[in-house]
């Protein structure tokens, strides 16, 4: 009785350890998706301090946009653009479908929110404007 006593409580901790490390597992993942998404953002504030920069510089005083993956401007960026900006950026994390469904208007919000604009979930011509720096 002892033994099998003393086997049963051998298989349960062995069966709690198991649990805890796919746990640690499962979490250090998150947050290594937290930190990439952090670093991304991070990197976007820094280009957008040097493009500050280099706006003051300008004697002209023009702003010049080139394209951008495919998108001449931003009144051309399509749907699926949009949620390939918003995921490049961090924002979002679903299907680039091309659909604005509400996973993608929340994600715009939040963007708009970060960004200083009017927050609607709407991506409009200066939403556009900010997100087409995260296309490759």
């Amino acid at each position: 009785m002892r033994k099998i006593r003393f086997v049963f409580m051998g298989l349960a901790g062995l069966l709690f350890l198991a649990g805890c490390g796919t746990a640690r597992s499962a979490s250090r993942n998150g947050l290594e998706s937290r930190v990439q998404t952090l670093e991304n953002r991070v990197s976007v504030l820094e280009s957008d301090v040097q493009a500050s920069g280099a706006l003051k510089a300008s004697t002209a005083g023009e702003v010049v946009t080139g394209s951008v993956s495919g998108a001449a401007s931003a009144e051309q960026m399509t749907k699926k653009q949009i949620q390939e900006a918003l995921k490049n950026a961090g924002y979002y994390d679903g299907e680039i479908d091309g659909k604005i469904g509400s996973k993608t208007k929340e994600a715009i919000r939040q963007f708009q929110k970060n960004m200083g604009l009017k927050v609607d979930g709407v991506a409009g011509r200066n939403t556009k404007e900010k997100l087409l720096k995260y296309l490759p």
